[in-house]
């Protein structure tokens, strides 16, 4: 029969942020208890919280886990049931890393220049403002997109 699952629950300031699963001795999920968009961690995500997450050029995805699992391995709870879980919370936090550094880059660089090159073309092929503003979404998207695959 397979092991039952047991939790440890992360806090942070004296708050439950997540919890940690593990199947024996080894941690094998982190589930956060809040939305990545939550800043202050009330259980809901207002207009603000959203509207800044939306319009930030890094992206928050991942960052309630990241957090829950950074926090973890400093928790002695976590380390004494499963010693190795230090190195998995630092391999999620690079990944996270990672991809801020990529989005960063995207955002310095190369929206800029993109912006500038699809302005004047999109206003060559057409002579309607919505139709040039569709094109310049269209074609950011898909630079972005293709820089995306490139990264990873």
């Amino acid at each position: 029969m397979a092991d039952e699952m047991s939790w440890i629950v992360v806090e942070k300031f004296s708050k439950d942020i997540g919890a940690i699963g593990f199947i024996g001795d080894s941690a094998v999920v982190v589930v956060a208890f809040y939305d990545d968009y939550d800043g202050n961690k009330d259980g809901k995500v207002s207009w603000g919280e959203w509207g800044a997450g939306k319009i930030s050029p890094l992206k928050l995805k991942g960052s309630a886990l990241v957090e829950v699992a950074m926090q973890g391995r400093a928790d002695p709870d976590v380390i004494e049931k499963d010693p190795t879980f230090g190195n998995v919370a630092m391999n999620m936090f690079l990944n996270f890393a990672r991809s801020l550094i990529a989005d960063g880059i995207y955002a310095v660089y190369f929206s800029r220049a993109v912006k500038g090159l699809v302005s004047p073309a999109s206003a060559f092929i057409t002579d309607n403002i919505v139709k040039q503003f569709a094109i310049r979404k269209g074609f950011e998207a898909a630079v972005k997109s293709a820089y995306d695959s490139a990264m990873k």
